[in-house]
């Protein structure tokens, strides 16, 4: 299994809603992409997340990234963020789950 984690920042406080609202929007094409495991959003600070995706490869990460992250996040997050989001893909080298 592989995870892509991307930071981040926006030029304001982090509207929660808008990842409701990506949530809602994008859950249907997610799992519709074959190997996608799921993900998580964590809101670290004022003004910043932590995306978290997870999938069986490090592939599907970038299908992803194509299909979803450079359509519906490209419009509707990227204009809000501060600077380019850091993204950082790798493999899955220990994990505990309930």
């Amino acid at each position: 299994m592989h995870a892509v984690i991307n930071t981040l920042r926006f030029k304001n406080s982090v509207d929660r809603a808008l990842f409701m609202r990506a949530e809602h929007e994008l859950a249907d094409q997610m799992r519709s992409i074959e190997g996608f495991q799921g993900f998580r959003v964590v809101q670290v600070s004022d003004d910043q997340v932590v995306l978290v995706i997870f999938a069986d490869a490090s592939e599907v990460l970038d299908r992803m990234a194509a299909e979803l992250g450079n359509g519906w996040m490209g419009e509707h997050v990227a204009p809000l963020l501060d600077r380019p989001p850091d993204r950082r893909i790798g493999p899955i080298i220990a994990s505990v789950s309930v």
